[in-house]
């Protein structure tokens, strides 16, 4: 969808304004922003660009969550960052690479605006202040896969389920009033033996040890931490 309803235009433009990753941009490169951009809708387990495809875009995920991973060197799949709304998207090879580094696939219905690669580039070369927040934004993407690998450093299969449904719950989790973290999407077994790198059987029986031990509950696919 190209912004050309009026009211769409100011409400989108509204929503970058409030967001601190654009929040420093001038009305007039605001505008630049939201002229360029398209809004497009996405059904669940759709790939947004695959590993190796020509980097063309930067994507702000408006609502919905997605899954970047990439394949290694014996094909399989390694899970890199989980994504949720009001975050943007890729940061590795700004400046640099040619090619995506990653995949990416929707876990959910997502509502995604496409902007550019060039003109996100070129703003952030003009933009001290947004350059300093895209900076922050990596730091903060750094710090959470080295805490996932420490995590994961381990032979213990339920330690490794258990730190999988913790990154989970990290990442794409709402706290709740009670102190448990509830993930809002659905969380399938399968899944999560990627996150964990154990077998679905594995899995299944670690969570249900889990779920008697009072740490976690998982009801109809959805995860709750109940023990942090």
């Amino acid at each position: 969808m190209i912004l050309n309803n009026k009211g769409d235009y100011q409400l989108y433009r509204s929503k970058m304004k409030r967001h601190p990753e654009f929040s420093p941009l001038s009305d007039e490169d605001l505008d630049r922003v939201i002229s360029a951009m398209t809004i497009k809708t996405f059904h669940r387990g759709q790939v947004l660009f695959d590993q190796g495809d020509p980097r063309r875009n930067y994507y702000f995920l408006i609502s919905g969550v997605a899954k970047s991973f990439h394949w290694d060197e014996n094909g399989d799949e390694q899970l890199y960052l989980y994504i949720r709304s009001n975050k943007g998207f890729p940061y590795i090879g700004l400046f640099e690479d040619e090619n995506y580094a990653y995949s990416v696939e929707t876990m959910t219905e997502v509502k995604i605006a496409v902007i550019p690669i060039a003109l996100y580039e070129t703003l952030l070369r003009e933009n001290p202040e947004m350059m300093v927040n895209a900076i922050r934004e990596m730091s903060s993407i750094i710090n959470t896969t080295e805490t996932q690998l420490q995590r994961m450093v381990t032979t213990s299969a339920k330690c490794r389920v258990w730190n999988a449904i913790w990154f989970l719950g990290q990442q794409i989790g709402d706290k709740q009033d009670d102190g448990t973290v509830l993930i809002p999407y659905p969380m399938t077994l399968i899944e999560l033996s990627k996150v964990s790198g154990t077998t679905r059987e594995t899995t299944s029986l670690m969570v249900q040890q889990l779920v008697a031990e009072g740490k976690v509950q998982y009801s109809r696919k959805y995860f709750k931490i109940l023990s942090v």
